[in-house]
């Protein structure tokens, strides 16, 4: 029988923009210092580190060098994984069910050292794509096309999941963009790459999260109650070839969420999830989101954001923290996602909480991995 794996503790920095000065192991060593803090432990209790980064974009080989200290990692056990922090978590997890740990500390950042569609680019085919100047940000502008193309979705229906994502971030005190967005200043907003104009993206922000993941035995000695269960999890990644790819669905997430949904036993998650978080690494994406997490048909997500489904006081509120179109801690995005999925099912959102949350999904997706959103991964948390 496979251990229960619990989150007794989250820690995360007020995240900002450019303005902040602090280094990435900085904002890292504070995003653990407060998630040990939540935990009631210390860094001796922790038996292992994995950190979440990506060396070309912290601007040094090796970055784990400084993450692992500043998460409690010294002289221990650790583990890289430059990926998206979901996968980290995933990772974690992994090592907990193990038997070789029993208290994981999973962290990742986000920072502005770098130019980052200029960065994305080397992930690309050497000979066919990099020379084109693909990024992370054209290759998602060509997956909107096909999506939207198809579907026949328009900027204004897009812009929709903007308003509602920046609203909700205006009761989140660690958000980076606090201020509400009517659908015209999106979709009057300066174009980036068509059709994704620049409200449609995220903004890069400075910060990071934390996680401390252990096992259902040490529950009991640390924090009986109030912690959150990881129920499923499930990842996946597409083929990295752009052009044999289907560019109008997401169809590793398709797969991610089936295999998380089978290890829960979730039917039917509009009706047995709480609140959800999703990677809304675009606006476009989020309604894409929606028809591969299963709660619509394919075309069929912006009517769920239209009918006020995914809203604050919708049947399955998605982004109530604000989402990544608030706060985009790159590598850190999806880790982010899954503390704001703890904090609802625990019920220590604050002004951003859902009444009544006890089952929530958490979704990332990975930039790393390749273009046009090609990994995911799915978790779904809930509380006893």
């Amino acid at each position: 029988m496979l251990r229960r794996v619990a989150v007794v503790g989250v820690g995360q920095t007020y995240h900002e923009g450019a303005k902040n000065t602090q280094s990435y192991y900085d904002v890292v060593f504070e995003a653990a210092t407060r998630a040990l803090e939540d935990a009631a432990l210390e860094k001796g209790d922790i038996d292992t580190v994995i950190a979440s980064g990506w060396d070309v974009a912290d601007g040094r080989t090796l970055s784990d060098m400084y993450l692992v200290p500043a998460g409690a990692g010294y002289l221990k056990d650790s583990a890289k994984a430059a990926e998206d922090g979901v996968l980290a978590f995933a990772y974690g997890h992994m090592r907990v069910l193990s038997g070789a740990f029993d208290t994981v500390m999973v962290v990742a950042h986000g920072h502005t050292e770098h130019p980052s569609e200029l960065v994305s680019n080397v992930v690309f085919d050497p000979f066919f794509f990099r020379p084109f100047g693909a990024s992370t940000i054209t290759t998602l502008a060509l997956q909107v096309c096909a999506y939207a193309h198809k579907y026949g979705v328009t900027s204004e229906q897009a812009a929709g999941v903007v308003v509602k994502n920046r609203r909700n971030a205006l009761d989140n005190p660690y958000a980076h963009l606090r201020s509400g967005v009517s659908v015209q200043d999106v979709v009057r907003s300066p174009p980036v790459a068509w059709p994704l104009r620049a409200l449609d993206c995220p903004p890069r922000s400075v910060g990071a999260v934390a996680l401390v993941l252990t096992t259902e035995e040490r529950v009991k000695r640390i924090r009986p109650e109030g912690v959150a269960w990881v129920r499923g999890i499930g990842w996946a990644v597409d083929g990295y070839e752009l052009g044999a790819a289907d560019l109008s669905r997401l169809s590793s997430l398709a797969a991610a969420a089936e295999r998380a949904y089978s290890m829960a036993g979730v039917k039917k998650p509009v009706e047995e999830m709480d609140v959800a978080e999703v990677h809304d690494i675009t606006s476009y994406h989020e309604l894409m989101a929606y028809e591969a997490l299963g709660w619509a048909q394919p075309g069929g997500g912006a009517r769920l954001l239209e009918e006020g489904v995914t809203s604050r006081g919708g049947k399955l509120p998605a982004n109530p923290s604000g989402g990544v179109l608030s706060t985009n801690l790159h590598a850190g995005s999806g880790l982010l996602r899954v503390a704001e999925a703890v904090l609802q099912v625990t019920g220590r959102a604050g002004e951003h909480q859902v009444d009544g949350a006890r089952t929530a999904l958490a979704h990332g997706t990975s930039a790393a991995a390749g273009p046009a959103a090609v990994g995911n991964c799915v978790v779904i948390l809930g509380r006893d």
